[in-house]
């Protein structure tokens, strides 16, 4: 019974351990649980970085702009959410990756992974050009 409890201490230690990183990193969980081929953080437009009270916002702003700048996009802060990562990095910012050059007339940024935002912002560009071109 005694080696039960050792066995058992032994695992939640390392469990413990394992969890107790205290450095920003981008989360990875989601894609790991939803999809079968691993894919890089922002495949879907979004990157969400974990971090503690410690973490300056420079340093969120950071890796989430890596992960954006992989597929040649920035990163724009979306929200921010206490208590929803992990126990030694609790707190949560999500992120947006978006192409500053892709805006629509009234100025909202495009969402370069929607394909209907995509095509609207194309068609609203032809327009413009027709438009300039018949004046």
């Amino acid at each position: 019974m005694h080696a039960f409890r050792y066995a058992a201490l032994a695992v939640i230690v390392a469990l413990v351990g394992g969890c107790s990183s205290d450095e920003a990193f981008v989360d990875r969980r989601e894609m790991d649980r939803s999809i079968k081929k691993q894919r890089l953080p922002g495949y879907d437009g979004s990157v969400t970085v974990c971090y503690d009270s410690d973490t300056p916002r420079a340093e969120r702003d950071r890796l989430a702009a890596e992960a954006c700048e992989v597929y040649g996009l920035k990163a724009l802060l979306r929200t921010e959410a206490k208590w929803q990562c992990r126990l030694a990095t609790p707190h949560q910012a999500n992120y947006s990756c978006y192409d500053p050059d892709m805006r629509m007339a009234n100025g909202g940024l495009v969402d370069p992974f929607s394909n209907s935002q995509v095509k609207a912002w194309r068609l609203e560009r032809q327009e413009s050009r027709s438009g300039s071109a018949g004046e």
